[in-house]
């Protein structure tokens, strides 16, 4: 079975740049090349941004709820920290960003990538997402908990210790990441993909013991 990709974000040709250093409330951007700026820790709710290219932008401990993305595309930013309840995102490419401890709480995502991203300790709880694709990310104690994953892969990740408990998965494709204290119940597991080689994996992190017939013994 291939794994499949989500849509690209539709960028246009040619992006006129723009530096911030603060927002405010309901702010919206389009059509803009943003780069090299530091905007942590600001506070703002319900910006909208559009066919934008974010380059090296800081965003640590920033509280962003609500936050609006529709066809824009990161690379090298840091959203380390970062409050995005309630987010939404559509086709959004993270490319080489940090994402340590991000509050994506209730967010809603379609066709989303997040390639070469380190997004340790991330919180998705309660998140919907459609065409969802980590690409080589770092996930080790983020938590998925109570979201709805459809058409999701996780492709060479690191998923240690990452809880996918109550989690409603629909076509979730994790061959070829490490599944190390991962987190996860029998009901979730009714719609994963995994490889053979992570099958007696699952089914221990399941809490079920595999012995082989030799074990048995009869009185």
């Amino acid at each position: 079975m291939k794994k499949k990709s989500p849509l690209s974000p539709k960028l246009p040709e040619k992006l006129q740049s723009l530096t911030l250093s603060t927002l405010s409330d309901y702010d919206e951007f389009a059509e803009r090349k943003i780069a090299s700026c530091d905007l942590s820790e600001q506070k703002a709710k319900n910006v909208l941004i559009e066919e934008c290219l974010l380059q090296r932008i800081t965003f640590t401990s920033a509280r962003l709820p609500n936050l609006q993305l529709r066809d824009v595309r990161f690379e090298n930013c840091d959203i380390s920290v970062t409050f995005l309840e309630s987010c939404r995102l559509r086709r959004v490419e993270l490319i080489s960003c940090r994402l340590l401890g991000a509050q994506m709480l209730s967010a809603e995502m379609d066709d989303v990538l997040f390639k070469d991203c380190n997004l340790e300790r991330a919180v998705f709880v309660s998140a919907k997402a459609k065409h969802i694709r980590f690409e080589k990310c770092l996930l080790p104690n983020a938590t998925f908990e109570g979201a709805e994953l459809e058409n999701t892969t996780f492709d060479r990740c690191d998923l240690s210790h990452t809880d996918f408990r109550n989690v409603k998965f629909k076509n979730a494709d994790l061959r070829g990441s490490t599944l190390d204290g991962m987190q996860i119940d029998a009901k979730a597991v009714k719609g994963v993909i995994i490889s053979p080689a992570q099958a007696v994996q699952m089914v221990s992190l399941l809490g079920l013991i595999v012995q082989d017939d030799d074990h048995i013994s009869y009185e």
